[in-house]
């Protein structure tokens, strides 16, 4: 199946505008040519006209015969840089009265008064320019008819400037629109890029809508199409976790029931055999569903704890949080044989936090270090005064190509899969952490065995909240 090439908005808009800009240029290039081609032609018409005029008007009649008296000026007014030569001729009746007789002549003479008539021609392997003019003389039956050419390299050299300066302008142009169009595309897009920074930096199974306030009218209808997603998203993870948290609370009851029936069972000192052994394989298969449905309903919480809501956080002492999480696992290290430790500096540690839901997420890392430990080993839980808690164990600890995918639900490593567990634990941690805004680290005790975890809390100094698009 061929792959369809991926559009981009900045380039549809870079030929969106670049297109126009560019058919702009070339019409106002073939337009500015024109006009400068007919300025040319007019500023030097009416100084050929002129001179032939100034001809014109010296003609006389003296003794029945048409005489001029051929003014300096009048071909003076001629003079170029390019020395363009000049040409002339004055006809009466037909005749030559002055000039140069080869001249070419017009093909319609004028026949009024003063009339001027302009023509190109060839001449003396040089292209000319023309201008006739008539000035009727008394007694003369045809007007005299007065012609002033000159050749052209003035009017080329000029229009070429021009051109040039014409050019000059519109690769300016050309390379200002070029320089300022990524400019104006990303200024145009950057209210996409808030939409989609915000949309970017929200924090997993965050659903809040976003606000409408600094979003564009083209793109209300994506942003309000996202919301709606959104909220057809959190329903559907409510209603998961209403299943989750319902049905666990509701199997609690008889699994309580079947455990105390399996209490009075023992109670009653069955004979050793296959009936005692069914006994506490029932009693070990009990509690480790009734450990998996109270993991469920911690998950439930803490991934309902991560949504937002009212901020529920506190200053509380972080020394009093871990030691209340050791002391209460205390009971599950003696019964295993671990031996448990609790490392803290005097005095307080003030933390910014939501209590609870910050002791649970130890709890579960001290329940992990016991659990997943080796026989008869040892876990440490410390506090720093920078607001961080870590807990170690010696035991097997955790690959490195293998802490990616250790906070993923039921994630069970290959030494740990004989051991009683649900694999739930670490992802607890995980949203517990996301809710509270804390990091967590996986990391090797360097030379030693074991697993170091460390998490950092904020501290108790006031932040200021970020602002973001969610309303």
């Amino acid at each position: 199946m061929p792959t369809r090439r991926v559009s981009s908005i900045t380039r549809r808009m870079m030929v969106g505008m670049g297109l126009p800009l560019a058919v702009l240029a070339v019409l106002l290039g073939v337009g500015g040519a024109v006009t400068i081609n007919e300025v040319v032609e007019g500023v030097n018409d009416r100084l050929l006209g002129a001179s032939a005029r100034a001809i014109a008007e010296t003609l006389a009649l003296e003794n029945e015969e048409v005489t001029l008296d051929l003014p300096a000026s009048a071909l003076g007014m001629l003079e170029n840089d390019a020395r363009d030569n000049v040409y002339y001729s004055v006809w009466a009746n037909g005749e030559l009265l002055t000039g140069y007789p080869d001249l070419p002549r017009v093909s319609e003479p004028p026949d009024d008064d003063g009339e001027m008539v302009f023509q190109y021609a060839q001449y003396r392997d040089y292209r000319i320019r023309i201008a006739a003019v008539a000035r009727k003389v008394p007694r003369i039956n045809e007007p005299v008819i007065v012609e002033v050419a000159e050749t052209l390299e003035a009017r080329h050299a000029l229009r070429n400037r021009m051109l040039v300066a014409l050019a000059i302008l519109e690769a300016m142009l050309i390379a200002v629109s070029l320089g300022l169009l990524p400019l104006a595309v990303r200024w145009g897009l950057a209210p996409l890029k808030r939409v989609l920074s915000a949309m970017g930096t929200r924090r997993e199974a965050d659903f809040t809508p976003l606000s409408f306030d600094y979003v564009p009218v083209e793109l209300r209808g994506l942003v309000g199409a996202f919301n709606g997603l959104l909220g057809r998203l959190d329903a559907a993870m409510q209603g998961i976790r209403r299943f989750t948290a319902d049905a666990s609370h509701q199997m609690r009851t008889p699994l309580s029931i079947l455990r105390a029936h399996v209490a009075a069972l023992r109670a009653a000192k069955l004979p050793a055999g296959a009936a005692e052994q069914s006994v506490a394989d029932i009693e070990a298969a009990t509690g480790r569903l009734q450990r998996l449905l109270t993991q469920l309903l911690a998950l439930a919480r803490a991934e309902g704890a991560r949504e937002g809501g009212p901020d529920l956080r506190a200053p509380v002492d972080l020394v009093a949080i871990a030691r209340a999480a050791s002391m209460e696992h205390a009971p599950q290290a003696v019964k295993t044989g671990i031996d448990l430790h609790f490392e803290a500096p005097e005095g307080e540690v003030t933390i910014l936090t939501q209590p609870d839901l910050a002791g649970e997420l130890v709890g579960n890392l001290i329940d992990n270090a016991i659990r997943y430990n080796r026989d008869a080993g040892v876990v440490t839980v410390s506090v720093a005064k920078e607001g961080v808690v870590v807990v170690e164990d010696d035991g097997p600890g955790i690959p490195p190509d293998a802490r990616a995918t250790a906070f993923e639900r039921f994630g069970r490593l290959a030494p740990d899969r004989g051991r009683e567990g649900s694999g739930l634990g670490l992802a607890i941690v995980r949203a517990l952490a996301d809710s509270l805004g804390v990091a967590v680290e996986l990391a090797d005790r360097g030379a030693l065995p074991g697993l170091r975890v460390t998490v950092r809390f904020p501290s108790a100094a006031p932040e200021k909240a970020p602002t973001d698009m969610r309303s």
